[in-house]
């Protein structure tokens, strides 16, 4: 009988409680966790109540647990904030265990660079959570790319656009809408820059515009409260409301994890008075974009654009690949991958299976991570460490260019970066 990884779990929030936790329950018999480390007393109970982890396994802290990491443990998963994932990865490492951690990484490019140069020749499992690679449409447009039928590359369209809620959610009332901690291609896009790389290679050259066009304090309804629970006058005309957000029948489970252990609905109306997420859309401390496009270079003369835009009826990517002999495009409200093959003429449809969040990508993800970790086989990761740090950098270079106005050069960046941190040149 095979043994179920045993794994520990630092942040037991709304990804790793809700998708690592999640997959561990249904599938028992490839891993468990045997530890958890969250600072909130609510979140570490929950989850080690369901997870059958005794007290003496449990910690509030990152400190506390290194200082004497129970015995047993295999692999780590890593889901933190995002800016609070370096230390756990660098003390994992030395601990010698098999590594999971979500994107991204980190929240600047200098500790992108020391992570980089810090886990070059870690010989064990380390891969981060860019789950795209791995979900089944894009692991079929991947296969698509690489049959050969349809040429080379010659351009990518591809886009993100996010639910109106999810953007009102996530980012203005969310943890993710100040890009003092992440801005907005950081904590929502990076999957589609790695994605992007892993497609095209190398980026070259990017250039990028965004801004914050509608949640702003001008476009607040006249006599609004600062929370919507406090008699707002325009119940009927706002779509942000919580009530019609937080209370319908459909409302997104991740939404409500986000706010801790919510016992019912009344204890979610209690928090709705006062937390962040109960706020006015138009009055909080949001200032990462709403919209967003990225326009980049690849090596070969590849040319990619990317657009983000938060208003939107319903959540979804879109991809079109056009190529030398034909046409690859991927419809996300279809689900469908349609082709366009020149000669010999065929048109195609492929309607791929991808259930679960993040288009199958969560399950798919863990399911590499408990394979390898089993194999022992590194090989079959499409996820490691080292790949991830040309779709980080894109980000990071497109930021650069969204502030300051100009086309910037990827290597000229990574350069420029070093620089800072080592006083010369070096990868």
């Amino acid at each position: 009988m095979i043994k179920a990884v045993s794994l520990a779990l630092i942040g037991a929030g709304n990804r790793g409680a809700g998708i690592f936790g999640q997959y561990a329950l249904e599938m028992p018999h490839r891993t468990k966790f045997i530890t958890v480390v969250e600072p909130d007393a609510a979140k570490r109970k929950a989850f080690a109540a369901r997870h059958n982890i005794p007290e003496s396994k449990c910690f509030d802290s990152i400190s506390a647990f290194f200082a004497a990491p129970p015995k047993g443990i295999e692999g780590v998963i890593i889901a933190t904030l995002e800016d609070q994932r370096i230390e756990p990865i660098m003390k994992s490492m030395e601990q010698g265990w098999d590594i999971l951690v979500e994107k991204p990484l980190c929240t600047n490019k200098e500790e992108l660079i020391k992570l980089y140069d810090a886990t070059k020749n870690y010989g064990k499992i380390l891969i981060v959570c860019h789950q795209m690679r791995l979900s089944p449409i894009y692991r079929t447009i991947k296969s698509l790319i690489d049959s050969g039928d349809y040429g080379d590359i010659v351009c990518v369209q591809h886009s993100e656009n996010l639910s109106w809620h999810h953007m009102a959610h996530s980012f203005v009332r969310g943890f993710f809408n100040n890009d003092s901690l992440t801005p907005m291609l950081l904590a929502k896009s990076c999957h589609d820059m790695d994605m992007l790389t892993y497609l095209l290679g190398k980026a070259v050259k990017v250039a990028s515009f965004g801004s914050l066009k509608y949640f702003r304090k001008e476009n607040c309804p006249k006599g609004a409260p600062k929370f919507c629970l406090d008699g707002c006058p325009h119940y009927q005309s706002c779509p942000y409301h919580v009530m019609k957000i937080y209370f319908d029948h459909d409302t997104d489970p991740a939404y409500i994890r986000q706010m801790g252990v919510v016992e019912d609905k009344e204890h979610l109306l209690e928090l709705m008075k006062k937390n962040r997420f109960g706020k006015c859309v138009f009055q909080t401390d949001n200032n990462v974009v709403d919209n967003q496009t990225v326009q980049i270079e690849f090596e070969g003369d590849v040319h990619a654009s990317f657009t983000m835009c938060g208003h939107n009826g319903i959540g979804r990517r879109m991809t079109k690949i056009s190529m030398t002999n034909g046409e690859i495009d991927y419809d996300g409200i279809s689900g469908d991958i349609k082709t366009y093959r020149f000669e010999p003429r065929l048109d195609s449809a492929i309607k791929v299976v991808a259930k679960g969040t993040h288009g199958g990508g969560d399950r798919a993800i863990m399911d590499n991570f408990i394979d390898a970790i089993v194999t022992r086989d590194k090989s079959i990761l499409l996820t490691p460490i080292q790949n991830s740090l040309e779709g980080h950098l894109l980000v990071f270079a497109a930021e650069e260019s969204r502030k300051n106005g100009k086309v910037v050069g990827i290597r000229e960046f990574e350069k420029q970066t070093r620089a800072s941190l080592f006083g010369k040149n070096k990868r």
